[in-house]
């Protein structure tokens, strides 16, 4: 095999509750994120010069910033691997989205590595890799509807939540991932605790799963970004069953009962945001 060509599936939580602090200065948290048809494309390919990425974004750093050169090297270390790689991304996922575009990039790379390199990996292993690139990336390795606790390394499938019609607007600006956590008090920890969404998942009880959903990060970024009110305002008013800001945001989704409703909001929300998105759910 001299290469493969994979999608990279983004995601979006359905539900964020901060459990703690933890020593490390990270957060402890309880999440349930579900994979997306919105994808880019990855083709990667052995090669015997040296890692290689291009990409059609020219926001993604080529060198080793980017999540698919950390996997690279983290794979060539670990079982001593001579070959490089040449990985071609095609861009769809908005970066500093709360879609885990770079995460799934690193996850498809991972996978695709495995196959090529006859590396015999079992899903936990590549799980093991791909933490130490970012906490969602195992979630990507796994994909579906999965509940994740800790950073988001302590993986749960759950039964597949499923949805069609669903608009993602990723406006302008970007919130950082640190600069959210940075934000969050005490006080918000535990916000969500009596929810009841892994209930409704489990009945396959979609309509609820979709009122249900709830993210801490949302209430603490709207302080800062109140744009994502507006956003939210936007596409509730198309008749959305819910709406809600995605992990660490920019990005705002939103539930339909029906394809002429999801329409009617990606075309109206198109008019302001340049990057706006239909998709549905998959497993």
């Amino acid at each position: 095999m001299e290469k493969v060509i994979l999608k990279s599936y983004a995601k979006i939580n359905l539900f964020l509750d901060i459990v703690n602090k933890m020593e490390n200065g990270y957060h402890n948290i309880k999440t349930v994120m579900q994979e997306l048809e919105l994808h880019d494309e990855i083709k990667i390919e052995s090669c015997n010069d040296n890692i290689i990425i291009n990409c059609n974004d020219y926001d993604i750093p080529l060198n080793d910033k980017n999540t698919c050169y950390k996997a690279v090297m983290l794979l060539k270390k670990k079982y001593n691997i001579k070959n490089h790689a040449r990985i071609d991304i095609n861009k769809v996922i908005p970066t500093e989205a709360g879609l885990a575009g770079g995460s799934s990039n690193a996850a498809c790379v991972i996978k695709g590595l495995n196959k090529l390199w006859n590396l015999n990996m079992s899903l936990q292993d590549m799980c093991d890799i791909g933490i130490q690139i970012g906490a969602d990336v195992p979630f990507c390795i796994v994909g579906g509807t999965c509940l994740c606790e800790g950073i988001g390394e302590k993986i749960t499938e759950l039964a597949p939540f499923k949805w069609k019609y669903i608009v993602i607007v990723k406006p302008d600006f970007s919130i950082s991932t640190p600069l959210a956590y940075k934000n969050v008090r005490c006080d918000n920890y535990n916000m969500y605790s009596d929810n009841k969404i892994l209930e409704y998942i489990e009945k396959e009880d979609y309509l609820n799963t979709c009122n249900s959903v709830a993210n801490t990060l949302e209430f603490v970024s709207i302080k800062l970004f109140p744009e994502i009110i507006t956003i939210k305002d936007a596409l509730n008013k198309y008749g959305a069953v819910s709406s809600l800001m995605t992990g660490s945001g920019s990005s705002v989704y939103a539930f339909y009962n029906s394809s002429d409703d999801a329409i009617n909001a990606s075309n109206e929300l198109s008019k302001k945001y340049k990057k706006v998105f239909l998709t549905k759910t998959i497993k």
